[in-house]
């Protein structure tokens, strides 16, 4: 939000409150902790280890549906197979209706295949230079990057503001496990 000076700030709202501390609220300037957390990310995407964190994303394709789906055309290909034998459908309809019926299971074949290595951190990953792709990345891809790969809480830095950038005050849980 924007602070009463028009700066970017990160403020606590009412409700992530500790309602414990006898304090007031935390207000931090943006811009450091960006930059912080920014060099965070493109230094643990950059490492070797860094395809180990590609895993399945949450709300990709549904699995299961395709599976069904795909059991389904197999079984439809073999009632038309026996439809093709007792004379019901021509060979030029049945050629066509495999054709139709192996471009949709390989479709399907592939969104299977995709949806167990797909991951918002595939660019980054596969890219020779994790910088360079994040500086490309739109905002909310950014934040979804930053989401699958750590919680960042702020500490107060403490009374006045005008103190220097302290990482210390940045807190950062990793959600993989670090090597």
């Amino acid at each position: 939000m924007p602070s009463h000076t028009g700066q970017h700030i990160y403020r606590c709202t009412p409700s992530t409150r500790n309602r414990a501390h006898p304090g007031g609220h935390v207000a931090r300037q943006a811009a450091p902790v960006e930059d912080f957390i920014e060099k965070l990310v493109i230094a643990r995407l950059s490492r070797p280890d860094a395809a180990d964190l590609i895993a399945v994303p949450e709300g990709g394709p549904d699995v299961a549906a395709l599976r069904e789906e795909a059991t389904a055309i197999r079984r439809n290909l073999e009632e038309m197979a026996a439809d093709r034998v007792l004379g019901r459908i021509d060979r030029a309809q049945m050629l066509a209706a495999t054709d139709r019926a192996n471009i949709r299971l390989d479709e399907i074949g592939a969104e299977v295949e995709g949806a167990a290595r797909e991951n918002v951190l595939t660019p980054l990953v596969a890219a020779g230079n994790a910088a360079s792709v994040w500086e490309d990345l739109d905002l909310s891809r950014k934040r979804a990057v930053i989401r699958t790969l750590m919680t960042i809480t702020l500490c107060s830095p403490g009374r006045g503001a005008r103190r220097a950038f302290d990482p210390d005050t940045v807190k950062v849980t990793w959600r993989q496990q670090e090597g």
